[in-house]
């Protein structure tokens, strides 16, 4: 979205990228209301199914929508009676095949599954499936701590603030995989919360001629507030000895690699933590 923001022009709005969250509870109508209020529509929770179904394509048409991206799309499964709510996605199935536009489903792992399992389909519409996975940080696997320190440190550049050097580098690597589990979402609002904090601790008066460093002290303040009653850990990561040592890797490069890249990107301007679990993530051909 970033990359492909809506724009206003002559003949009206384009919106090259569509992002919507599903709403919870979620009803067929109320999702049609949920998608025409983020397009704009200043009726959206009015009229008849059939006109705002009708309102709604004609809508993702003329703003020349090309992705559509539903957020939590989990929550096409009831929490009461843990059904899957086969009028939404059979309503679903009926707006994918009218605009002819590619959706991009995003949900808890097994659940995205679960709700295809049930409306075959829907289930073919859906023919791309990726798992994003935490990122690993294996003592016995010198790629995957690797991988994980270059986007530590494209991370590091995103938040604009060094991280401590108090410790060697691969140290404060593998505490801060134990911190957030590899987690994006938890390293993002981890770094970005320790950022603040350093911030408000800084001099005022004093110009910035280098980026500010981030004391141990504050990752673990920022762990303490941000991320220690959602992972439930026993200790907090940046206080206790660790209980293995990584082995030696060759030096981190200077550029993080395109995948790091967009990770951080995307979650350069959420706020809350993510779950410490698994988003699978599904998209129509």
């Amino acid at each position: 979205m970033a990359l492909f923001p809506r724009q206003n022009e002559p003949g009206g709005t384009r919106i090259p990228i569509f992002y919507a969250e599903t709403p919870s509870p979620v009803t067929v109508k109320g999702m049609a209301a949920s998608m025409l209020a983020h397009l704009g529509d200043p009726a959206a929770c009015h009229g008849a199914l059939w006109a705002m179904n009708y309102r709604l394509i004609r809508l993702m048409l003329d703003c020349q929508v090309e992705l559509v991206i539903l957020d939590d799309f989990h929550h096409l499964i009831d929490k009461e009676t843990n059904r899957v709510l086969e009028q939404v996605s059979d309503w679903l199935k009926v707006l994918i095949k009218e605009t002819g536009i590619p959706f991009l489903v995003v949900g808890i792992e097994g659940k995205v599954e679960r709700i295809l399992e049930a409306n075959a389909q829907l289930s073919r519409l859906f023919a791309v499936r990726q798992t994003l996975a935490p990122f690993r940080c294996d003592p016995t696997d010198a790629a995957s701590i690797q991988e994980f320190a270059r986007f530590v440190q494209y991370a590091e550049q995103a938040v604009a603030m060094t991280l401590p050097t108090t410790l060697p580098r691969l140290e404060l690597v593998q505490r801060l995989h134990e911190a957030t589990q590899g987690v994006v979402g938890n390293l993002m609002n981890l770094l970005r919360y320790a950022a603040w904090l350093t911030q408000q601790q800084a001099p005022v008066a004093q110009p910035a001629l280098a980026p500010p460093t981030m004391a141990l002290a504050t990752l673990a303040a920022a762990y303490d507030k941000r991320l220690a009653k959602h992972l439930k850990r026993p200790a907090n990561p940046f206080l206790v000895p660790l209980a293995t040592t990584l082995p030696d890797v060759p030096a981190r490069s200077t550029a993080a690699p395109p995948v790091a890249q967009r990770r951080a990107r995307r979650s350069a301007s959420q706020s809350q933590p993510t779950p410490a679990v698994q988003s699978e993530t599904t998209h129509a051909d």
